[in-house]
Parts: structure tokens; C-alpha cells; sequence
């Protein structure tokens, strides 16, 4: 009985070691989050403001079915832009229209990525009822990036897009 209870009690012990490391090491050194940068630039701004961390309504980022703590809520037609950090070799994301539109509203968007001024990255178009797309743009050497969100067949109407966990990763 003795060697089941510390077989137990190390384990224990263990697993309260890990879990306290992991919740205190918070985002790796190695990312940023995009809504974390200080001086993002709107250039245009669609039809509502963009929203950190939440929706272009205000509320939660979520993207079929699935949620995101972190991200930037835009309405197409939307351009923002900002300054690559130093380091960073990578541009990370999930993308889609926001689950505050319903899945029989017509909404479609296309995302762009933009580096120095060059489409690095153009989505298809994305509609109400589709899943979360991932992008993975290499951004190596480049100094400004710019995120597009563009209508895509049927004007803006409904076009709550979302760049969920949008962040720059080094590598």
C-alpha cells in the first residue's frame, strides 16, 4: 500500500510541477500576438472600427464554432497595417466570418496578406458556413505587413471578419 500511495503522491506532486510551469509561462517568447502591437494603422477601416480581441460587434472572436481569446474583429472593406518586429519570420492565423452572422446570411470576404507592398498570401472566398481557414505566411525580411479584408461577391453586407489568434511567430 505504501508504494501505490507514493507512486500517487509523486505523480501528484508532478503534475502540480508542470501545471504551475505552464500557467505561468503565459505566450512563448517566440510569438506576439498582432492585437498586442501597440501602433496598428487603420487605413481603412470597412464599415465598423476595428475591435481587439473581439468581434467587429463586440463580442466574443468565434469562428465555426470555435473560439479565440485573442485576434482582430474587422467589417470588410478593411486595411490595416504595422511594422514587422525584428525577429520575426512568420505570420499566423485563423480567419473567417465571425459566428454573430448566421450561416444563411450571404456574407463573404476575402483575406489578403500583404508584404512591402506584395501579395504574399489571398484566401478563397470565405462564407458565414464555413470553418476556420489557417494561414502561414513566411514574412522573413519583411518590414510592413498589411491585412486585407475585401468583399468578395455580394458587397458588404454582413461581412463581420475575424483574424483569430492572429500572431507573428519567430523560427
Amino acid at each position: 500500500m505504501t508504494k501505490l500511495f507514493n507512486f500517487f503522491s509523486n505523480c501528484l506532486i508532478g503534475s502540480v510541477a508542470v501545471l504551475l510551469m505552464f500557467s505561468s509561462c503565459g505566450m512563448p517568447s517566440g510569438e506576439v500576438y498582432v492585437s498586442d502591437i501597440e501602433e496598428l494603422n487603420v487605413l481603412k477601416p470597412g464599415w465598423k472600427e476595428m475591435i481587439r480581441d473581439l468581434s467587429v460587434d463586440g463580442n466574443s472572436l468565434i469562428i465555426g464554432e470555435k473560439w479565440y481569446s485573442k485576434g482582430l474583429g474587422v467589417h470588410a472593406n478593411s486595411e490595416i497595417s504595422f511594422q514587422t518586429p525584428k525577429g520575426y519570420t512568420h505570420f499566423v492565423a485563423e480567419v473567417g466570418i465571425d459566428d454573430e452572422i448566421p450561416e444563411e446570411n450571404p456574407a463573404s470576404v476575402i483575406f489578403i496578406v500583404e508584404g512591402d507592398g506584395a501579395v504574399l498570401y489571398e484566401s478563397p472566398i470565405l462564407k458565414a458556413d464555413m470553418p476556420p481557414r489557417r494561414i502561414h505566411v513566411n514574412v522573413e525580411g519583411i518590414s510592413e505587413l498589411k491585412l486585407i479584408v475585401d468583399e468578395a461577391d455580394n458587397g458588404t453586407n454582413s461581412d463581420h471578419a475575424d483574424w483569430g489568434n492572429a500572431r507573428l511567430v519567430k523560427r
